[in-house]
């Protein structure tokens, strides 16, 4: 009888601990991400992920969970101490109920419908509801608009420039100087701002701006291969691994394989481990990329397991090690594209190196304001190179800052429109039309060719158009809501076609058809 009063207890217990854990990890997904970001790395390699983002999670979380616990364990609490029994007429009958009984049948019965209220609760706090909605109604969207570089004219000039692509992780316009069209009181990123001013912007405005967020796009994984293929990085509905080998995008032309074609030596270089969230597959499966991470720098002598800081190597190791990287490029006779991939602005509150001046108020602010000097540098150095009268370069954030919303309470006037920073340095094209574009990161990949001197027929690829030309973006032709709500939904051109490469075994049969 008393071993059976354990095992009752310790599943009340685990009950109760589970439906606190549901409640806890909705409400806090629902504050921090969209459902589309946490279901992709849900289904798919986290490798690499950093200690530092997992111990934020975890300390975010402590407390919330000790509050959420004690309050739906307290009627428990009670049913073990006092109970209570309440007698009321109904009809001239009278009714008696006893609240918080002293049983195990209540306790269990409590504990399952808390499970379950916790259950309902983070479906609709997830957004289960809509991405269930979404994903079982199909969108013709891509497969009207989509236009695939294997079947488009690319015309390269007869003397091929060299491309540096740099990402700058959650480097968006906020935090500029409100007077240049930022949303900041103050200057944060000065030097960014003179690189945006002084070169290519194209803007959502007649100051500095940028491109929309878009629905799969807004992580650094799917950000990367929107900008390089003009594709959202969707979740499939019928694969249980997407960022494996064999199925990542494997139908998808993209800026490596164009590149690749071309003759051009390809290298990614980040300051993590680059299988996290399949970039390793994505740029090896798209182009060849050699890469080099933070496992890289270990199997060269570069530093140590116990070095490791933030999600790797922080970006001053990061741009020290470019270089060299970039001058054995530069002396092989072939051109050459260097991706790099920053880290310290990663949220939360980014990694503040030791030699990192502490000018303001915030980690973040001081984070930010050393990236832009880090950034500024080395672009000095790459002026200074040989190479660079034939090098174009281009700097983009990935996507919006994650940070806390409540950070940006205050400071940022409540009608600013957030945007994704770019900057386009030494480009031999001048854009028709750079401000009051609307766009988005899907923009980027036919930008990005066109800024080498690249010539793309109808100026267009994937979802993407060249926004050096004169030509509407989809967003500036349906609007970005629409687009938004239809790149959401499930889409069976992009499942069959991007994901399988059946491409053109489904002409066929359609031909056949």
């Amino acid at each position: 009888m008393k071993f059976r009063k354990i095992i009752t207890f310790l599943i009340i217990v685990i009950l109760l601990l589970l439906t606190t854990l549901i409640f806890t990890t909705s409400k806090y997904i629902n504050e921090k991400y969209v459902i589309d970001e946490i279901l992709y790395y849900l289904m798919n390699d986290i490798g690499g992920i950093s200690e530092g983002i997992v111990k934020y999670w975890i300390g975010e979380n402590v407390l919330p969970f000790i509050v959420i616990f004690l309050v739906i364990v307290t009627p428990l609490l009670v049913s073990y101490s006092t109970s209570k029994t309440f007698k009321i007429r109904i009809r001239k009958k009278k009714v008696q109920f006893t609240l918080f009984p002293r049983s195990n049948k209540f306790r269990i019965t409590y504990s399952l419908f808390m499970l379950a209220l916790s259950a309902v609760v983070g479906f609709f706090l997830l957004g289960i509801d809509e991405f269930l909605k979404r994903t079982f109604e199909n969108s013709m969207f891509i497969e009207e608009h989509y236009v695939d570089g294997r079947k488009t004219m690319i015309q390269f000039p007869e003397a091929k420039r060299n491309l540096i692509l740099i990402y700058l992780e959650s480097m968006e316009n906020a935090l500029i100087d409100e007077k240049n069209g930022g949303g900041w009181p103050y200057k944060v990123i000065p030097e960014l701002e003179i690189l945006a001013r002084d070169n290519i912007n194209f803007s959502n405005t007649n100051q500095i701006g940028g491109a929309y967020p878009i629905n799969n796009t807004v992580w650094t994984v799917a950000a990367m291969v929107a900008t390089t293929s003009g594709l959202p990085l969707k979740i499939p509905i019928e694969r249980n691994s997407y960022t494996s080998s064999e199925n990542f995008l494997k139908g998808a032309y993209t800026l490596g394989d164009v590149l690749k074609k071309e003759g051009y030596n390809l290298k990614l270089m980040v300051g993590s481990d680059a299988q996290f969230g399949g970039r390793l597959n994505y740029f090896t499966n798209h182009g060849e990329y050699e890469i080099y991470d933070y496992n890289t720098a270990i199997q060269e002598g570069k530093m140590t397991k116990e070095d490791k800081v933030w999600w790797g190597f922080d970006d001053s190791h990061l741009f020290t090690w470019a270089k060299d990287e970039i001058l054995e490029l530069a002396n092989e006779k072939e051109p050459f594209n260097f991706t790099i991939l920053t880290v310290n602005t990663h949220f939360p509150d980014g990694y503040l190196e030791e030699n990192a001046e502490r000018l303001y108020d915030t980690q973040y602010e001081n984070v930010y304001a050393h990236s832009s000097k880090q950034v500024d540098e080395f672009i000095r150095w790459l002026k200074r190179q040989d190479f660079y009268d034939n090098t174009t370069v281009v700097l983009i954030g990935d996507h919006l800052s994650m940070q806390d919303s409540a950070y940006y309470e205050g400071k940022l006037n409540p009608e600013f429109v957030r945007t994704i920073y770019n900057a386009f340095l030494n480009v031999p094209i001048t854009p028709t039309k750079a401000n009051y574009r609307l766009f988005t990161s899907l923009d980027m990949y036919p930008t990005i060719l066109a800024s080498i001197g690249v010539r793309i027929e109808g100026d267009r690829l994937g979802l993407g158009t060249n926004l050096f030309s004169n030509k509407r973006t989809l967003i500036e032709q349906y609007g970005l809501n629409y687009v938004d709500l239809e790149l959401s939904k499930n889409s069976h051109f992009y499942n069959e076609v991007i994901l399988d490469n059946d491409y053109f075994d489904l002409i066929k049969q359609r031909k056949k058809d």
